[in-house]
């Protein structure tokens, strides 16, 4: 994939983030390239990328990245450089659901984020990562709860706590690169809405339905050592698509993690939802959660933000209207200094989502450029 376009000329660099009012780069889809499967049509040298979040849309990107990454003729176990090459940086600020039940009994982190994501980089035995998946639906004690997140529950007794027993579920699951938790601390999320009032727990924030000032940890959390060290070592940092307040920001609230991002110079980019969230984003632009970020996050750059260029059809925008749902408009967002990208980047079907191997061309090819390189 190549850029179709340019923006007019400018001066700066991606890593001074200084206002432009340069027009959108526009990135080819994936007909203009011939139909070239991911890994027919990656770069030679194959970039080491960390992603960051969690929810739904961080397995997105994996599963993408997944392929575009694996070496040529890869069938067994990858070699310590070959995982290096994607890691998943995960909120573990889940406290609904399976995940919630678990941690107040086991007093663990939450799993489910995680068990997503390693299961979107699974190569191992269908059934095993079915079984991972399996959530049982009657009543009783069981019901609601995931198996895979029993599992870590499981292994993380077994072992010598949390990050082990990911690891030890990502060695069984045969992932194709790393999952780390964002942090080794029990955290909660607190949410401070516009008009004072102040809630605790991630599960609660979109049912209060008002506009979320800020976020923070209870109690403030130290990154895992670990990801911080993927981030020094990383071409490339890939923050969303996934809730902006409960699933990108908690992650970047880690202490030490953005400092680490600014350390390490290279390039951030920036994946746009598709839509915004109703009881989280209602009525937020682009640019507003560009500022949502930078107000949470001080510091951080984002050299790239991309963007989806074709609109849902009909039938789906007015069924996600009736849920609060639009699509987010670009106005604004490059005069906040950063680059925007856009593509067709929607699956097929009636569910408005990003297509994996869309989004994972875009990513790539934003990737093999240096943070410190002309955006022009």
């Amino acid at each position: 994939m190549t850029l179709s376009t340019h923006p007019s000329g400018s001066s700066r660099t991606p890593s001074t983030c200084a206002a432009s009012a340069a027009p959108p780069v526009f990135l080819r889809s994936l007909e203009a390239l011939g139909g070239r499967t991911l890994a027919e049509g990656r770069a030679p040298a194959r970039p080491r990328l960390v992603a960051l979040g969690g929810g739904t849309g961080l397995p997105v990107v994996l599963r993408g990245l997944k392929a575009a990454l694996a070496p040529a003729g890869a069938g067994g176990p990858l070699s310590a450089t070959d995982r290096d090459r994607l890691t998943a940086i995960v909120t573990v600020a889940d406290d609904g659901g399976s995940s919630g039940r678990l941690r107040r009994q086991y007093g663990m982190l939450a799993p489910g984020d995680v068990r997503n994501c390693l299961l979107a980089l699974s190569e191992g035995a269908d059934t095993l990562a079915s079984l991972f998946g399996f959530r049982f639906n009657h009543q009783g004690e069981m019901s609601g709860h995931s198996l895979g997140n029993l599992i870590l529950t499981a292994l993380s007794q077994m072992e010598t706590g949390f990050e082990r027993a990911v690891e030890r579920a990502g060695e069984i699951l045969a992932i194709q690169g790393r999952v780390l938790p964002a942090t080794r601390e029990p955290i909660r999320l607190e949410a401070e809405f516009e008009d004072g009032t102040r809630i605790e727990g991630e599960s609660r924030v979109a049912g209060v339905r008002r506009r979320i000032r800020r976020v923070r940890l209870q109690p403030a959390a130290a990154a895992l050592p670990q990801a911080l060290e993927a981030i020094r070592r990383a071409d490339c940092i890939v923050i969303g698509p996934g809730s902006l307040y409960t699933s990108l920001i908690p992650v970047l609230l880690t202490r030490g993690l953005v400092e680490a991002i600014v350390d390490s110079g290279v390039r951030v980019v920036l994946v746009m939802n598709l839509m915004t969230e109703p009881g989280e984003t209602d009525g937020y632009s682009a640019a507003d959660h560009l500022m949502a970020l930078r107000v949470h996050a001080p510091g951080l750059p984002v050299h790239d933000v991309i963007l989806n260029a074709a609109p849902p059809a009909d039938p789906e925008r007015r069924r996600y209207a009736d849920q609060g749902a639009l699509p987010i408009e670009p106005e604004a967002l490059a005069a906040l200094g950063c680059r925007v990208c856009v593509a067709d980047l929607l699956a097929p079907g009636a569910e408005v989502r990003h297509d994996a191997q869309k989004l994972a061309r875009a990513i790539l090819e934003l990737a093999g450029r240096p943070a410190s390189a002309e955006s022009a």
